[in-house]
């Protein structure tokens, strides 16, 4: 089931694609954060604040509602990530943060809004990080696409701990380099 008002959201960003959206904080009600609450994975780690789903669905109603008022009220605040750290092969660890279980939620309503605006921007052939597909489905369509001859070659680029690397610059610092 899709929320109507996702649904109308979606419906208007593709027939105008120029619309500007606005109020989409009125969005986040108490019936839509319960909606999305059926998305959440209740087998996912507690954050800092160790609620973990079923903690947090013990009282569900009122943690909603003291979300909403929260954001409503601009008195939210995210609570800190905790910081864990998976075995990579060859030994490396790789960081994963957990956020609180109602920044979680508060998270998926915003991205399910954000979605409904962007995902009809998207072309079918584009597979990260989208609903309703993975990079299975990518390999499935581009072995297809192998198999039909129209492409000669691959080209495959991975930057090494691209986001181990990354580094922000301002306007002065690259006026500076120059």
């Amino acid at each position: 089931m899709e929320q109507t008002s996702l649904r109308g959201i979606a419906n208007k960003a593709a027939q105008y694609k120029t619309h500007r959206f606005r109020n989409l904080f009125g969005l986040l009600t108490v019936d839509f954060l319960r909606w999305c609450w059926r998305s959440i994975n209740k087998k996912a780690s507690a954050g800092v604040d160790k609620v973990d789903a079923k903690m947090y669905e013990d009282n569900l109603i009122d943690n909603i509602k003291n979300l909403v008022q929260q954001v409503k009220e601009k008195r939210y605040r995210a609570k800190l990530v905790l910081r864990k750290y998976i075995p990579k092969m060859g030994g490396k660890l790789r960081p994963l943060g957990i956020p609180a279980m109602a920044d979680k939620l508060l998270q998926l309503a915003v991205a399910k809004i954000l979605e409904a605006i962007y995902e009809q921007d998207f072309l079918d052939c584009s597979y990260g990080y989208r609903p309703k597909t993975s990079a299975h489905k990518a390999v499935k369509e581009l072995t297809e696409q192998l198999m039909k001859g129209r492409f000669h070659y691959i080209v495959e680029a991975d930057i090494k701990g691209f986001f181990n690397n990354i580094r922000l610059t301002s306007r002065n610092d690259r006026k500076a380099r120059r």
